[in-house]
């Protein structure tokens, strides 16, 4: 693809950053999805900023257009020293599209950030406690009406003037951070201790407990400890997070596989190195500081993860995206492979598994089965579900082949049941809650999905796939992904039912047509590159050469 140029607009005023992009849009990028990043640069430090692309019809072809409102002392993690510049890059899906760069300095003045000392005040605090109520009222038609964000927008409040706050959780994120400083002060780091940090109980073969598993059976003279509690941050005891709070204080790694919250507390001191081996693999649906400002995202003043020194990915194609969602420089960025995806090199571990799953299952043995498995829908755990009238089981079972088996396995945060008439009772099993997913896929023909991460695992497996997209303007709308949906996919795309039935029922004849088959080995190429059966060995070896002093 030819090189392109663009144009950009600037305009700072007091150290926020209007920046506009404009480039005009190539006939083979048409239909793709477009992504373009503000790429601040400081030797060797960098911040990737997602821009709000919007293509723009015009009489001499459509443009693209991107901006952003910058926060200028809230792009680096710790204010520059040296000067800094900006380029931008261009995403058409996948590939990184040439740019004539054109960078242009910006003074590292403006990115200086003045440092927040909170002197609590008990008198303040309690002419702002006489005064929540009409706080609470002022932010409820402030927040359109929103009484959960009128109440964290008045607590906020309160705690910039006062320096207290009604928040238990931030209450003892500010003791966690203040007890962390304590320890640093009189302890050395320990350079041999890693400290595994989780507030989730992690899964035996997640991405956590594989990496641990290897230091303790390979480097016997690494000190190994563990801090895993899962009580959120609010509900910890004092105790709890002293304990916490020094054990990362005095470990040369902490090694994690999903947002800790109250890490991103601290100025963690250099000698800790922050390993983030993240519970996904590959990259789909848009998640940390890409989600600024959108619906659920963290706002531009967020230090969430930003204080990573090692990311692990599952390919070169992922490392900008994971540098973006991370506020972190690419470099910290590594495509070593995702732990969790060695069992699926693993044949032992496969032909036992199946074993296990027929003597359980024995319907399983002699039929055709077809693995459903939808992401949810919703903000979260507390309000997570499925549409489960878009899924009529009974009629897709008539559908189907007489020798089917339907798995259904809804998301962990779905509490819903599917309703299965007594005809077919014993051709689809509910294993929501019950097996692994990906153990389940070792011994089905077809997995249906929507937007689900689980497409990573199948690919490995080279599992046919079918996407079941219903609502995918509305699950756009509310979430986003870093691809366009249809080219994403490894597999066939329908949006009604009936064109699912029909679907299912001609690839469970193995009728995968040979462009099927490219698009699936092109998907592996592309996100899984350096899954290879070895990525537990070889990030921890990366860690113990880089980061342990033995």
């Amino acid at each position: 693809m030819r090189k392109i140029n663009y144009r950009i607009t600037v305009n700072i005023t007091q150290k926020t950053m209007k920046l506009g992009f404009r480039a005009k849009m190539p006939d083979e990028m048409q239909g793709k999805r477009i992504r373009v990043q503000a790429v601040f640069t400081q030797r060797q430090v960098e911040r990737r900023f997602p821009m709000e692309v919007v293509i723009e019809e015009g009489e001499v072809g459509d443009q693209i257009r991107a901006d952003a409102e910058i926060l200028l002392p809230y792009v680096f993690y710790s204010p520059p020293r040296h000067k800094v510049n900006v380029i931008f890059t261009l995403w058409c899906g996948a590939e990184e599209i040439c740019l004539d760069d054109q960078p242009f300095p910006v003074q590292k003045e403006l990115f200086a950030r003045a440092e927040i000392v909170r002197k609590r005040n008990l008198f303040k605090f309690g002419l702002c406690s006489l005064g929540l109520p009409f706080l609470l009222v002022r932010d409820y038609f402030k927040e359109d009406k929103n009484f959960i964000k009128a109440a964290k927008r008045a607590n906020d409040t309160v705690y910039r003037i006062s320096g207290y706050n009604y928040s238990a959780r931030q209450q003892n994120t500010d003791y966690f951070a203040a007890r962390y400083r304590k320890y640093i002060a009189k302890n050395k780091v320990n350079p041999n201790q890693i400290l595994f940090l989780s507030e989730r109980e992690p899964e035996k073969n997640g991405n956590l407990m594989l990496v641990k598993k290897w230091f303790e059976e390979n480097e016997p003279e690494v000190e190994i400890t563990t801090f895993i509690n899962t009580k959120t941050v609010d509900q910890l005891r004092k105790k709890e997070l002293r304990d916490c709070a020094f054990k990362c204080a005095t470990s040369a790694v902490i090694i994690l596989e999903d947002f800790y919250p109250q890490l991103h507390s601290i100025q963690k001191r250099s000698e800790t190195k922050i390993v983030q081996l993240w519970h996904a693999c590959g990259a789909f649906k848009t998640f940390g500081l890409t989600r600024m400002g959108k619906q659920g995202g963290a706002p531009q003043t967020s230090m969430n993860h930003r204080n990573y020194d090692l990311v692990p990915v599952s390919s070169d194609t992922v490392r900008d995206i994971y540098a973006e969602a991370f506020g972190i420089s690419g470099s910290k960025v590594q495509a070593l492979g995702v732990p969790r995806t060695d069992l699926l090199f693993d044949w032992d571990y496969e032909e036992k598994k199946r074993e296990e799953l027929y003597r359980k299952y024995p319907i399983l043995k002699e039929n055709r089965v077809i693995l459903f498995a939808p992401t949810f829908r919703g903000d979260g755990n507390k309000d997570a579900y499925y549409p489960l009238e878009a899924f009529d089981v009974n009629h897709f079972m008539e559908r189907q082949p007489e020798d089917t088996v339907l798995i259904l396995k809804n998301h962990p945060f779905v509490k819903q049941k599917f309703t299965v008439d007594a005809q077919w009772q014993d051709r689809v099993l509910d294993l929501s809650g019950e097996e692994h997913i990906n153990d389940l896929m070792l011994i089905s023909n077809l997995l249906i999905t929507d937007y689900s991460s689980s497409v990573f695992e199948a690919a490995i497996l080279e599992l046919p796939m079918l996407f079941y997209a219903f609502d995918e303007k509305e699950y756009m709308d509310s979430r986003d992904f870093y691809f366009d949906y249809s080219q994403f996919t490894p597999g066939p795309v329908v949006t009604d039912f009936e064109a699912l039935c029909e679907e299912s029922a001609a690839m469970l004849q193995n009728i995968v047509s040979a462009n099927e088959q490219a698009d699936l080995k092109k998907f592996r190429e592309t996100f899984l590159n350096t899954v290879d059966g070895c990525s537990t060995e070889r990030i921890c070896r990366k860690i113990k050469t880089n980061y342990i002093n033995i």
